[in-house]
């Protein structure tokens, strides 16, 4: 019965750091790797639950990039003057709620 339990015990161990460690930190950038600061002013940000969305609102072309709450970011993406694009993963993404947007050189 004892043999048992701890049997029983070391799957369930198993089982919690399988689903734990994906929740781990990411291969992401830290937030300070390829950001030159907060994204301009004139940028905004819309989230949902699914996706993180930018609009240009600027007369110039700017590289943004979204900052999770985590500190991970995303990829960095162009956009026009006028433009609005999905730029991340929305609050039920990998790294949870967006914090802010930055600016960004793409590559």
């Amino acid at each position: 019965m004892v043999h048992s339990w701890i049997k029983w015990n070391a799957v369930l161990a198993g089982v919690v750091t399988a689903l734990i460690l994906p929740l781990g930190p990411s291969a992401s950038a830290a937030a300070g790797d390829g950001t030159s600061g907060p994204a301009p002013a004139c940028v905004a940000m819309y989230e949902s639950w699914r996706y993180t969305d930018a609009a240009n609102n600027c007369a110039d072309t700017v590289g943004v990039m979204v900052v999770y709450q985590d500190g991970a970011t995303g990829l960095c993406s162009t956009l026009p003057p006028g433009a609005s694009s999905t730029v991340g993963e929305g609050y039920l993404g990998r790294h949870g709620h967006p914090d802010h947007l930055a600016a960004c050189e793409p590559s």
